[in-house]
């Protein structure tokens, strides 16, 4: 199987993101316009989770959508690191902004399955089964179309 990565390859990163845990987002290609409507919840839903939903949604996405989930990951760039088990700091966390605006250069992954993506600006994610049993380690999400979810050792198209 091809690289899951071949299409993002020269494609500009952009809006990369620290979520809960050790989630890290982040959006390669030409920005679209996003918009979930408001939906009606259950009358069981809690109070904050209705007030949400019933909420537009506008956000930009990119082409391409990298999730990492289940995954350890780190970040060199700039002369400086992030790691998915680094407590969220402003100045650490620098490191997601100096990745942003980057084209990638090459994405591998090592026979251990450990990933290594390169930056043209000398930028490299790494991505690496978590040390708790996870299967889903990562996902691939076009802007139309089916993902690609990363099993330990395996990609799987997702509809």
């Amino acid at each position: 199987m091809p690289s899951p990565f071949i299409a993002l390859i020269g494609q500009l990163v952009w809006q990369v993101r620290r979520g809960v845990g050790t989630f890290l987002t982040m959006e390669f290609g030409q920005p679209h316009l996003s918009v979930r409507e408001p939906i009606e919840p259950r009358h069981s839903t809690a109070p904050r989770v209705r007030r949400d939903l019933r909420r537009r949604r506008v956000s930009l996405a990119g082409d391409w959508h990298l999730w990492i989930q289940h995954a350890d990951w780190k970040i060199d760039a700039a002369n400086a690191s992030l790691r998915s088990d680094d407590e969220p700091d402003a100045g650490r966390d620098e490191v997601l902004r100096d990745l942003d605006g980057q084209k990638l250069l090459s994405a591998e992954v090592d026979p251990a399955g450990k990933w290594t993506l390169r930056f043209d600006l000398g930028a490299t994610v790494e991505i690496w089964p978590a040390r708790y049993d996870a299967d889903e380690l990562w996902s691939l999400h076009p802007w139309q179309g089916d993902a690609i979810v990363w099993h330990r050792g395996r990609a799987q198209p997702q509809s």
